[in-house]
């Protein structure tokens, strides 16, 4: 899971981190061919990296990471690097980068040093540390850094190496923490040494370039040659990881609703950070609750694994116990209840013989299994129709589209519908694009690849073919319509308008409109009147499209059009459809949510046992059902008669008891090394494994 996170991570920022290399790798190439000025510019990359402040760190380091290396990143070398050093690798590169943070730079000593020890501190081969040995200097002298950059390319021309002289990047991590004066008097220094030592400066930016002109003064900006990169924002790095990780994972286990509500709270109502999604992800008591409750409090869970066979060892495993389980689950009983009219034996079957259900298991599992292979196709072309429309109010981010698909309200949401009357309303040109990368789209799926016979082919085999089928039948149709069915010159010059209006506005993708209309050009119907600045009715330009076809070809279009509706309407009721609706899936998704403690996301590493054990006798009482009404007898008093007294009974428990349950579960956590006694706080424990939440 941590490898596929990381190549996730790597892959969303590739064309941006291959930006920065090449402009460091040849900022001073640049400069030769410009015009001479009286003093020479500093080349400086603005790194947009967004608000998600505590996955600088992690970013930053990698940036180094690349600059240091010699080949750009997309390369086998850099894709299999590790980012978990803090001080970057030279690994023999050109350039040579050093991170430098506001909480290291106080002042201009202070941050000249951190500069400087870090250079020195790098270990490049044939490099002469001047602070060892001769004359004694301070560790915050620029001149200690000059010599240590003289030395570095005299052994580059000793050696005889054929590349131009090393360049030093300093990287500005949190520029809007540093101290503005200190900013300045460093990147003057900077500059003036820049004819002897060619620095490229990276400020890492959080929010906008405003900062910059907030906090340096012009004469200072005017020694910068600024270039802005912008990094891929939170929210898109978390909806490629949920991508990745859920949507088209083959793993055993998966998390339902509302674990990964859960999860995308944490990231959206705290700091917007991926980092703290995948920590939360691996190590917090969200994801350690899970796998421990799935795989140790689940019977069944030695059925977890997607590629069963009926030759799998783990069907030996199981006793007349599992069975009772497999039983038990909500979905096995209503795979039975279905089969009761359709087979009534069958049912019986499966809830009387155990061999026979064990013959089913194999089965049942393999059609879960291709259920969210087809599931997770089937959901891309979703989001690839929804793409194909440029209205901002009507796109939804992919990862609610999957938590409402995980929540079964996703096919009878009114999102699709919607989408289906806008696919609808396509003019003949632009249907013809849409449908043709609909079948590209599905032939680059990977379910579709050629198969060596037919008991290979799978359900999205047969879409495929359908799809096919609709492709031609409309490519031959435009292709059989003639030029005579045009009345006049001027109306199509009026279509020709028209079209590249509708394009612009769906933003379609694909091949060009000519590639389809060969001899004639169709009108173009636009989906939303009131951006094209037509004064002609939604009724005249039906009536002008409708007058340029033929009746035949009319007729045939019209029919083609409501079977691609019917088409997409059916793939996505038959495979979006709730996985709660697939016999076993409680074996592979983990929906419940037990009784989360808020109070581990809500405190530091410190857990206050008062708060903690006012919050735990809450939950208790919440779940506990109110008690029936009990009737008390009352004695007699002074001869006069009594009647019972009815006393409701409370929902509230013992405090004996709940104290006696909250020491014994602090107990087994200290036991098992989740939390430990301090001696800071008497009345707080200290969090040792559920940190950066």
């Amino acid at each position: 899971m941590v490898g596929r996170i990381e190549g996730v991570m790597r892959n969303m920022n590739t064309i941006v981190l291959s930006a920065i290399y090449d402009f460091v790798h040849s900022a001073y190439s640049r400069q030769s061919n410009k015009t001479t000025m009286p003093f020479q510019e500093l080349p400086t990359g603005l790194i947009f990296a967004g608000i998600n402040v505590p996955d600088h760190d992690l970013l930053f380091q990698q940036i180094a990471q690349i600059i240091s290396s010699p080949t750009p990143p997309g390369s086998s070398g850099v894709d299999d690097m590790e980012l978990d050093h803090v001080t970057p690798i030279s690994a023999g590169g050109e350039s040579h980068a050093v991170i430098l943070q506001s909480k290291d730079c106080v002042n201009l000593k202070s941050a000249q040093k951190s500069m400087i020890e870090q250079f020195l501190g790098l270990g490049i081969a044939g490099a002469i540390n001047p602070l060892e040995g001769g004359a004694k200097l301070q560790n915050y002298d620029m001149l200690v850094l000059e010599r240590w950059y003289q030395s570095l390319c005299e052994h580059h021309d000793n050696m005889g190496q054929d590349q131009k002289q090393p360049t030093l990047v300093i990287i500005l991590q949190d520029f809007e923490s540093f101290d503005y004066d200190t900013l300045q008097d460093f990147i003057a220094i900077c500059s003036n040494y820049q004819d002897r030592i060619p620095f490229v400066l990276l400020m890492g930016l959080a929010t906008s370039i405003d900062a910059i002109h907030q906090g340096l003064p012009k004469a200072v900006l005017s020694r910068l040659q600024t270039r802005k990169f912008q990094m891929q924002q939170s929210s898109e790095c978390l909806t490629a990881i949920i991508d990745d990780l859920f949507i088209h994972a083959n793993v055993g286990l998966m998390v339902g609703s509302l674990p990964l509500k859960q999860l995308i709270d944490q990231f959206i109502h705290y700091n917007f950070s991926v980092g703290g999604f995948i920590s939360n992800l691996k190590a917090c008591e969200c994801w350690i609750y899970i796998v421990m409750h799935h795989f140790y409090a689940n019977p069944l869970s030695i059925l977890c694994d997607r590629s069963l066979t009926a030759q799998s060892k783990a069907l030996d495993l199981l006793t007349k116990g599992h069975f009772d389980h497999l039983r038990m689950l909500p979905s096995f009983q209503q795979y039975v209840e279905g089969k009761l009219e359709a087979d009534p034996q069958e049912a019986e079957m499966l809830i009387l013989d155990d061999e026979f259900l064990v013959q089913q298991i194999p089965d049942i599992v393999q059609a879960l299994q291709e259920y969210h292979q087809s599931f997770g196709m089937i959901f891309d072309f979703l989001w690839f129709l929804q793409s194909r429309f440029s209205m901002s109010l009507l796109k939804k981010p992919k990862r609610a589209l999957y938590f409402m698909a995980l929540e079964g309200t996703l096919i009878n949401s009114s999102h699709i519908p919607f989408l289906q009357s806008l696919v609808r309303k396509l003019d003949s040109n632009n249907m013809m694009m849409f449908v043709e990368d609909w079948l590209q789209l599905f032939k680059e799926s990977s379910l579709c690849a050629p198969k060596t016979s037919t008991a290979l082919e799978n359900a999205m085999d047969r879409e495929l073919v359908v799809v096919q089928s609709i492709r031609d039948r409309m490519s031959a149709l435009l292709d059989n319509v003639s030029e005579d069915s045009v009345t006049s010159s001027s109306e199509i010059e009026d279509h020709g308008e028209e079209a590249e209006v509708s394009s612009k506005t769906l933003g379609g993708e694909g091949l060009s409109a000519s590639t389809f209309v060969k001899k004639r050009k169709l009108v173009s119907l636009n989906v939303y009147a009131h951006e094209t600045g037509s004064r002609q009715t939604k009724i005249a330009k039906k009536t002008r499209e409708t007058a340029r076809i033929p009746k035949g070809a009319l007729g045939a279009y019209t029919l083609l059009v409501k079977e691609i509706d019917e088409t997409i309407s059916r793939l996505f009721r038959t495979y979006l459809v709730c996985h709660t609706s697939m016999p076993l899936n409680e074996i592979y998704y983990y929906s419940q949510v037990a009784i989360q403690q808020k109070l581990y996301v809500e405190c530091g590493r410190m857990i206050n046992m008062y708060d903690w054990f006012t919050a735990f006798g809450m939950i208790l009482e919440r779940g506990q059902q109110p008690g029936d009404v009990e009737v008390l007898p009352v004695k007699k008093r002074g001869g006069r008669g009594g009647k019972a007294k009815t006393n409701a009974k409370t929902n509230k428990l013992d405090q004996k008891e709940v104290q006696a349950r909250f020491i014994s579960g602090v107990a087994e956590l200290q036991f098992m090394g989740f939390i430990k006694s301090t001696s800071r706080k008497t009345d707080h424990v200290m969090r040792l494994t559920w940190g950066n939440i």
